[in-house]
Formats: structure tokens, sequence, C-alpha cells
């Protein structure tokens, strides 16, 4: 199991803001990758704040599981063969659901499917996510911080570059996709 703590910054832009602030950082190429969200039936993820995602990179499924933290969200994460409700059978899976009380089957109730690409800046990642779920394309720059710092203001001088100012005006992919249907 691979345990992290999650702190980012996302912004919603327009495909002209994306591309303008995209063509600026040249090393980089989109990646495809396919989110496919799960939850009960009563949403008992969600109550709690929490999220669950299998996501399907390059051959390989990474369960995550997204849980509230002081700061961000910590992120539990294994390897799995499939995405198949068959993964969530793990011991290691088994365990963090049932801390979180979850007793009822899980159902995939979405999916997204981002082109990627990722530049790695030292302290943090600035990633260029172009997503499609449901009909609907939206494009969002997001900074995750790697190391302690104030990522905020690192963000905004990157999104001065483009004249945009980071202003929290998105919700998470799951919440966009669950929400579109």
């Amino acid at each position: 199991m691979i345990n992290n703590l999650e702190v980012e910054y996302k912004i919603l832009v327009t495909k002209e803001d994306f591309e303008k602030l995209s063509a600026l950082y040249q090393d980089k190429t989109f990646i495809k990758q396919i989110n496919y969200y799960y939850d009960t039936e009563d949403l008992d993820l969600r109550n709690q704040k929490c999220a669950l995602r299998i996501r399907e990179k390059n051959n390989t499924f990474l369960i995550t599981l997204k849980t509230p933290a002081s700061k961000g969200h910590h992120e539990h994460e294994c390897y799995v063969n499939e995405n198949s409700s068959k993964a969530f059978e793990s011991s290691e899976i088994k365990e963090l659901l049932d801390q979180l009380n979850i007793e009822k089957p899980l159902m995939e109730l979405g999916k997204c499917v981002t082109y990627r690409a990722v530049v790695e800046l030292g302290k943090a990642e600035l990633c260029f996510d172009i997503n499609e779920y449901n009909g609907i394309t939206d494009y969002e720059i997001e900074y995750e911080q790697t190391a302690e710092h104030d990522g905020i203001s690192e963000f905004n001088k990157i999104l001065s570059q483009v004249n945009l100012r980071y202003e929290k005006n998105c919700a998470s992919k799951i919440k966009r996709t669950l929400h579109s249907r």
C-alpha cells in the first residue's frame, strides 16, 4: 500500500488559456488515463468526503482511496490486475473500507478520460489535463505539491504568464463527472 498526502490546487480554464500556458512548457507528452469512479448505491464514501477510483494508465490499474486530511487528502493506493469490483477484495483495500464502515457493494458510477501532461518543477508537478466525461470536455491546470512550500504563490506565478490567477473554481474530477450524468 502506498500512502501519500496530496496537496493540490486546480483551476478550470478556457481551451485558449490552456493552450497558451501549455505552449510555454515544451518538454511534455500527453498520456491517456481513464479514471473509473466507485461508490456504494447510497454514496457512502462521498458522504464521508472520500473518493474511490481505479485509474487505468499504460495497461496498469491503480486503486486510489482519497480520505480527508487537515490539509489536502490522504491517498491510499495499490496496484491491481483489472478494473472491476474484484479489485476491492484485496485485504489492504478491504481493511481501509472497513475502517470507513463501507459494507455495501461498490459499483462503478462513472468514468473520466484524461489526457495529461506533467511538468516536473522540483517542489511540485504542473499538470495539464484535458478531461472528457459524459459528452463534456474541460481544460484543467493542476499544481500538485511534492514538497512543503507556498504552493498558491508559486502556482500564481505560473498562471500570471497568461494573465490568470488561482481561485478555486472547480470541483474534483469525480464530482464533475458524477454531477454531469
